[in-house]
């Protein structure tokens, strides 16, 4: 069975999350969005499968002033932090992108 990712549902949280794990996904997403259900399970899958990095999931809806903070331009956007630093970002849900850059996110070093 596949866990599910973290789903983050305010602005402290989200806050805490990235200033204390040093890799982290964010998947931005919306309950409209059917690329995000598309995604969501491969996601989930990679939270299994990269234990070095935290996963999270966060509804524009539900925070939109840290979703406009991020400067979002579609659903789904995926961004990728190191060390707080937003290192990588991926518009859509192309499999192939994510994994590679999960990978190379796995990679970097502190």
């Amino acid at each position: 069975m596949v866990k599910a990712i973290k789903v983050v549902t305010s602005r402290e949280e989200y806050d805490e999350i990235l200033s204390s794990q040093e890799k982290v996904v964010v998947q931005w997403s919306a309950v409209w969005c059917s690329h995000c259900k598309a995604i969501a399970p491969k996601l989930a899958q990679y939270d299994e499968d990269y234990a070095g990095i935290t996963f999270i999931k966060v509804d524009i809806d539900d925070l939109p002033d840290v979703s406009e903070e991020a400067g979002l331009r579609a659903m789904p956007t995926i961004h990728f932090f190191h060390n707080r630093q937003k290192v990588d970002e991926l518009v859509g849900a192309d499999n192939t992108a994510l994994l590679q850059q999960i990978k190379d996110l796995a990679g970097a070093s502190s």
